[in-house]
C-alpha cells in the first residue's frame, strides 16, 4: 500500500528497459481504492533513469526532490477498479535506456496493495 502523500517504487515494474528506444510511451495505472479518493485528485508518476553514465543512476524521487515528473493520473471518486492511461515522454540518455517508475499518492486515501503500472512504448512510424 502507498499512504497518502507518500512515494513508492512500482515493484511489479522494478526496472523497465526501452528496447525500442521509443521517445514516448502509453502508461496505465491500475488502482482499486477501498475508500474512494476525492474526485480529480491524482497519483503522480516519476521516472528514475538507470545507468545514466556507466553504472551511475538518477536520483530516487521523494517528497524533497521529485526529480523527473512525467504526469498525473486523475482519479475518480470511486471504489471500483480504475484503469487510467496517459502518454508520457521518455528521456533517453542511452540506447535501451533502463528506468524505474515511482508513484506519489495524492489521492487523500491510502492506495491499497495490488496497484500496478503498465508501460507500452509508442513508435512514431511503422514498427517491425
Amino acid at each position: 500500500a502507498v499512504a497518502d502523500a507518500a512515494f513508492s517504487i512500482a515493484n511489479d515494474l522494478s526496472t523497465w528497459t526501452n528496447d525500442d528506444d521509443a521517445v514516448s510511451a502509453s502508461v496505465t495505472l491500475l488502482a482499486n481504492f477501498s475508500v474512494a479518493p476525492t474526485a480529480n485528485t491524482s497519483v503522480n508518476l516519476y521516472l528514475r533513469l538507470l545507468n545514466v553514465k556507466g553504472i551511475f543512476d538518477g536520483t530516487v524521487p521523494d517528497a524533497n526532490f521529485q526529480h523527473t515528473y512525467v504526469g498525473s493520473f486523475p482519479l475518480n471518486d470511486s471504489t471500483v477498479v480504475q484503469y487510467i492511461t496517459m502518454d508520457i515522454g521518455l528521456p533517453n540518455s542511452a540506447t535501451s535506456q533502463k528506468y524505474e517508475f515511482y508513484v506519489e499518492n495524492s489521492s487523500g486515501q491510502s492506495l491499497p496493495a495490488g496497484w500496478d503500472i503498465y508501460v507500452t512504448p509508442k513508435a512514431i512510424g511503422p514498427h517491425a
